[in-house]
């Protein structure tokens, strides 16, 4: 196939069993490449999938592309496998005297960050181990108080003594968190000189530099998971920068970073807690990003892959943030996109609660391996992928577009002896009462994300994406009376087109307790240094003024309150007017009642600022994808062939119209029942549904038929 570029913009994703790629050409042609992840060394998978892509654009090798591409973005899982793993390099601690137990005491709320079956479980109630044990924890003799006043000094002696004791130990990485240091942070400092000077070839990290927040648990914390993964992910950037170049790139990757923007490799190494689970958050970005482009701006994204089904909520044309996420179980302060998950995924395994007699499913799951008993890998429990399979949603000959076979007399089996027998089912009844117990359970999730946050789900347009949701999402979708669900063009490799759609972005933070009406000269003073940190930041970037826009924000709360929201105000950085202020402080208790209903804002308490945040973005040239011209909307040329499938509606298994997705024109109207088979994905339209693709191929299901 001849090409069409003379440049390309270029994301690659490496998830935990695929990496996938998305190529845009200079028409804004959009090419799939996918290969399987290689943990030993992950650059070779990201190079594997480029040369998938070059293979469908008719290239000889990954080199073609990589020698023309404009912008390489790239998001990994190195940061969370390091973390979920434990392999992260051997991590010492300095705090002040008298703290060194900060990280094993944590906050006393050890339920957070479990499900609700695992809070259940006694024996479960247990902190987890710390990252940094308690013999690597060192203390130097040092005090700054509450107000950032020097009480006791720290000398040049002590801090060498400290970290002289780590290096003995034969640490990699020191994390270096002391008392109050977000009001002064010259100990730190001279902490960090004297490991620079003595010790160059360890890591570290200061906790003023990754988390300059109050809250000295959690900022310790995020220190140290900087200082655990930061090795490991320099190390990885590195390499991953010298194969790429190797094969053509003239550039530096830009790095996807979990609150939703890229930055370079330097960047992105200091702050490399800033890459822990950006892999979810370039899927959200990708559907803003194609949000925009079809004019949808409240959007529900819902993926759902092997393991997990997660969402997340773009409101007004703006994703949410968390400012203070959970991971492992600790708490860190480390913005990231605000994503909510659960276990519920094609591996989800169906199981029969013995003592109540019924049909449960997850959150355990079969895992890549064994899998789904319909792997034939060896896995002997069914799940929800054996459950489509039997239902006749997915097609055993047509798996990964045909690179696997499904074994369905094995799924229906299991499904026959675990489940269906015990129950007195048949095997149709007890497949058919998996899927509904799962996209319940993924309503439920979506339900938590919406209504319970004060958001109407009918207001909203439903993307899914992931190897598994489009099959689900028009069932959860008209359980919470959403119109209309999307399946992108490049679902399989969505968190790929996040990539190639986002800019430069960078985030700062400094707590400053004010109580309201705050004084409005120390709150410009506060965004002052911070806004001009943007700035040199992205000039140094190489951005233009015209490309730079700058945010500001505060967290706020009402008095003796633990749990602030964070309240934007208008874009720009003229100097703030009491009058705006005063228009921040309605906004706070519009968003207050909002969130947890009418009537709960709690104004005769006053109010109180935590923080002062700036938002740094440099506009990074977004692809125009290419639109094709909406043509014939009788889709029969489109189809395979029919085969039975089980709807709920009608009780039993029909026969139903198959539809191969590359033979689709845009324009195409799909009444349901119907299967859309691509060669990673399938889409279930419902019997009252009904398909139709757009200009940029996406495949729009109006649930219920409707507009």
């Amino acid at each position: 196939m001849a090409t069409d570029h003379s440049q390309y913009i270029v994301g690659v994703d490496i998830g935990g069993t695929f990496t996938d790629c998305v190529v845009v050409s200079e028409r804004g042609r959009i090419t799939i490449g996918k290969a399987l992840s290689t943990p030993d060394d992950f650059a070779q998978g990201a190079v594997n999938a480029l040369r998938d892509a070059a293979n469908n654009l008719g290239l000889p090798d990954e080199a073609a592309i990589l020698g023309a591409t404009r912008l390489f973005f790239h998001a990994c899982t190195v940061g969370d496998n390091t973390l979920i793993t434990r392999a992260g390099a051997k991590t010492g601690l300095i705090t002040t005297k008298g703290f060194a137990d900060t990280l094993l005491m944590m906050r006393g709320r050890i339920t957070e960050g479990m499900t609700e079956a695992e809070a259940d479980h006694l024996a479960a109630l247990s902190k987890p181990e710390p990252f940094v044990p308690r013999r690597l924890t060192d203390e130097v003799y040092e005090r700054i108080d509450y107000k950032g006043a020097e009480i006791i000094p720290l000398t040049v002696t002590e801090a060498e003594n400290a970290v002289k004791r780590l290096a003995d130990k034969g640490v990699e990485s020191i994390a270096i968190c002391l008392l109050w240091s977000v009001l002064n942070d010259s100990h730190e400092k001279l902490l960090g000189d004297v490991v620079q000077r003595k010790y160059p070839q360890l890591f570290f990290t200061l906790s003023n530099d990754v988390a300059p927040f109050v809250g000295e648990y959690e900022r310790m914390v995020t220190t140290v998971f900087n200082a655990y993964i930061g090795p490991k992910i320099t190390a990885y950037l590195n390499n991953l920068d010298r194969t790429l170049r190797a094969k053509g790139l003239g550039r530096e990757p830009l790095i996807m970073q979990a609150y939703g923007g890229v930055l370079g490799m330097q960047a992105t190494q200091k702050n490399a807690v800033g890459a822990i689970e950006s892999g979810p958050a370039a899927g959200v970005v990708g559907s803003h990003f194609l949000g925009r482009l079809i004019g949808e701006n409240n959007v529900l994204a819902t993926d759902m892959g092997g393991t997990t089904f997660k969402v997340s909520v773009i409101r007004d044309g703006q994703i949410e943030r968390d400012y203070k996420p959970v991971f492992m179980r600790y708490n860190i302060l480390s913005p990231k996109i605000w994503v909510e998950s659960i276990g519920a995924g094609g591996g989800s395994i169906a199981w029969i609660d013995e003592e109540m007699g019924l049909l449960k499913v997850g959150p355990e799951g079969a895992g890549a391996k064994p899998g789904p008993v319909c792997y034939g890998l060896g896995g002997t429990e069914p799940t929800v992928s054996d459950a489509n399979l039997v239902l006749g949603y997915l097609n055993e000959n047509y798996f990964l577009g045909g690179r696997m076979k499904l074994d369905k007399d094995r799924a229906v089996k299991a499904i026959r002896e675990k489940i269906a027998a015990p129950l007195g089912l048949s095997e149709s009844e007890a497949a058919s009462g998996i899927f509904r117990i799962a996209t319940a359970h993924m309503s439920d999730l979506i339900r938590k994300a919406t209504v319970e946050r004060g958001y109407d789900p009918r207001a909203f347009v439903m993307f899914a994406y992931g190897g598994a949701a489009p099959i689900h999402a028009s069932r959860y979708a008209a359980q919470l009376g959403v119109k209309k669900v999307i399946v992108p063009v490049t679902a399989s490799v969505h968190g790929a087109t996040g990539l190639i759609s986002s800019d430069v972005v960078y985030e700062y933070g400094k707590s400053d307790h004010l109580v309201v009406p705050a004084d409005v000269a120390r709150v410009n003073q506060n965004f002052a240094a911070m806004v001009q940190q943007a700035l040199n930041d992205l000039h140094a970037a190489g951005f233009a003024d015209g490309d730079i826009e700058i945010t500001r924000s505060v967290d706020i709360r009402y008095r003796y309150q633990v749990h602030e929201l964070n309240v934007p105000f208008e874009a720009g950085s003229a100097p703030i007017a009491a009058a705006q202020m005063e228009k921040l402080y309605d906004r706070f208790d519009e968003l207050y009642e909002q969130s947890y209903g009418k009537g709960s804002a709690y104004r005769e308490a006053g109010k109180e600022i935590i923080t002062c945040r700036v938002t740094g973005v440099g506009a990074l040239p977004k692809p125009e994808l290419e639109r094709q011209t909406m043509g014939e909307t009788n889709p029969q040329a489109a189809l395979k062939g029919r085969r039975d499938v089980y709807f709920e509606e009608y009780g039993k298994f029909t026969p139903t119209p198959i539809y191969d997705f590359d033979r689709l024109s845009a324009g195409a109207e799909i009444p349901g029942a119907a299967i859309i088979e691509t060669p990673v994905t399938t889409i279930v339209v419902g019997p009252k549904d009904r398909a139709v693709v757009d200009g940029l191929r996406n495949v729009v299901v109006h649930v219920g038929g409707q507009e």
